[in-house]
């Protein structure tokens, strides 16, 4: 396959940092890796976002990444999308997409139950990888056309989803590319928010008279331990 938006190769991305977002010529960039069981749709899904095509057959071990540009809540944003080949489980996940990615797209089929419970291993081996409860997430479910091939209910998943954080959005790659736009962008949209606290937090964190007050607070903490220490030693 060979498309405008652009591709390279799995390992030849310039940018193998997990903290891609910044201000760049094109706007800002987001690194987004797209993971999920074997046959659940992963790249029909990345081609029907950038081409608006719907392609039914793909080699199950292709490495890609492409690069895209959109335009979400009327802001610019250079999309770098990582189409991982299939892992049987969550403990095989290459180390690459977990350290590069600033969100993670799980895509799983709602005819295959199997591919819900990788997809919700995913969530919990991912952040417990980047030790962050608040790293952006979101779960696909695909072939939500196939309603009498359907095993995997919205009402299993959403609430499953809003308790671990997670975005979620019923997809069909063949019928429906609105809905896999809007994954995209709702996925964008939480690294974004999640960018603008951790920025905030450091700014707060950096000014002196904050830094001060913690250093003070610190030191009220470890001589409030000190005198306790002190006391339960005597009894």
């Amino acid at each position: 396959m060979d498309f405008s938006h652009g591709r390279h190769s799995n390992g030849s991305s310039t940018n193998s940092s997990s903290s891609s977002i910044g201000s760049g010529g094109g706007g800002r960039e987001i690194n987004i890796a797209v993971l999920g069981s074997k046959g659940v749709g992963k790249s029909a899904i990345i081609v029907r976002y950038l081409t608006r095509r719907f392609i039914g057959d793909y080699d199950p071990e292709m490495d890609a990444i492409f690069t895209h540009s959109a335009v979400v809540d009327g802001k610019q944003v250079v999309l770098h999308i990582m189409d991982s080949a299939w892992h049987s489980s969550a403990r095989e996940l290459r180390h690459d997409p977990v350290t590069w990615a600033d969100g993670f797209l799980l895509v799983f089929s709602v005819t295959d139950p199997d591919s819900w419970s990788c997809a919700q291993e995913l969530v919990t081996h991912l952040r417990l990888s980047r030790g962050d409860e608040r790293l952006p997430i979101a779960l696909a479910a695909n072939k939500c056309d196939l309603i009498h091939l359907r095993r995997v209910t919205g009402n299993e998943c959403a609430p499953w989803a809003a308790e671990h954080g997670c975005g979620y959005r019923e997809v069909s790659a063949s019928e429906d590319p609105d809905s896999v736009e809007e994954v995209f962008a709702s996925l964008c949209r939480q690294v974004r928010t999640v960018h603008r606290k951790r920025e905030k937090l450091s700014w707060i964190m950096q000014r002196p008279a904050v830094a001060a007050k913690l250093q003070i607070r610190q030191s009220l903490r470890n001589l409030a331990e000190k005198k306790w220490r002190s006391r339960t030693s005597t009894f």
